[in-house]
C-alpha cells in the first residue's frame, strides 16, 4: 500500500529559509544541512528536499527572499521622500548599502570568510537574471512609479537602476571610503541622472 503524502503548507518553506538564515548568521553557509532545517522547523529531511531542492537552490531562494526584501526597503524609503527623487534614491541607497554591509548572505555572496561563495555568487554575476535582473526590473518600476515627474522612460529607468545598483554592489566588494562617503558619490550621480 503507498503512503499518501501531504504537502507541507504554504508557510513551512517560509520557515525553512528563515530557519537556513539563522543557521547561517550564527555559524556559516557550511554548517547548513537538510537534516538541520529540517529538525528546527520539525518536518522531515524529504520534506525540506521537496520545499527547497539542492542546496544550490536554496541559496537561490535565500537570495531571492533578500530581494524581494530589498525591494520592499527601497519602496518605503521612496515613499518617505514624495516628489524628491533624488533624495529618494538617495536614503534608499544609503539604508541598501548600510543594511548590506550587515547582512551575512551577501558577505558569502561577496567573498567573505564563511564559505559558500560558489553557491551564491554566480547569483550575481554569472547568472544575474535570478536577482539583479529582478531587482533592477522591481526598483526601476517603483522608481517610475513614484516619481513620475522624472522624465526617464521605463528602460531607462531600467539603465538608471542597474548603474544605481552596480555602484552600491562596488561600494561593499571595494569601500573606497565611508558609507557617507559612497551616500555622497550616490547623491552627486543620481542628481546628475534625474537633472
Amino acid at each position: 500500500m503507498n503512503a499518501v503524502t501531504h504537502p507541507a503548507p504554504a508557510r513551512t518553506r517560509e520557515k525553512l529559509l528563515a530557519a537556513a538564515a539563522d543557521v547561517i548568521e550564527a555559524d556559516g553557509w557550511a554548517a547548513v544541512t537538510m537534516g538541520k532545517l529540517a529538525g528546527r522547523v520539525g518536518v522531515s529531511r524529504q520534506t525540506v528536499y521537496n520545499e527547497l531542492g539542492s542546496k544550490a537552490e536554496l541559496a537561490k531562494a535565500l537570495m531571492l527572499r533578500e530581494t524581494d526584501r530589498f525591494v520592499a526597503r527601497v519602496t518605503d524609503d521612496v515613499a518617505a521622500h514624495p516628489g524628491d527623487p533624488v533624495g529618494g534614491v538617495t536614503a534608499a541607497f544609503r539604508h541598501t548599502l548600510e543594511a548590506a554591509r550587515a547582512n551575512p548572505l551577501l558577505e558569502i555572496a561577496l567573498g567573505g570568510q564563511q564559505g559558500g561563495r560558489d553557491d551564491f555568487l554566480p547569483l550575481l554575476t554569472s547568472q544575474p537574471e535570478a536577482v539583479i535582473e529582478r531587482a533592477v526590473d522591481a526598483v526601476a518600476a517603483v522608481f517610475a512609479r513614484r516619481y513620475p515627474g522624472v522624465r526617464l522612460t521605463a528602460s531607462e529607468w531600467a539603465v538608471a537602476v542597474e548603474a544605481w545598483m552596480r555602484l552600491l554592489l562596488s561600494h561593499l566588494v571595494q569601500p573606497s571610503g565611508s558609507a557617507e562617503h559612497a551616500v555622497g558619490q550616490m547623491r552627486w550621480v543620481i542628481g546628475r541622472m534625474l537633472a
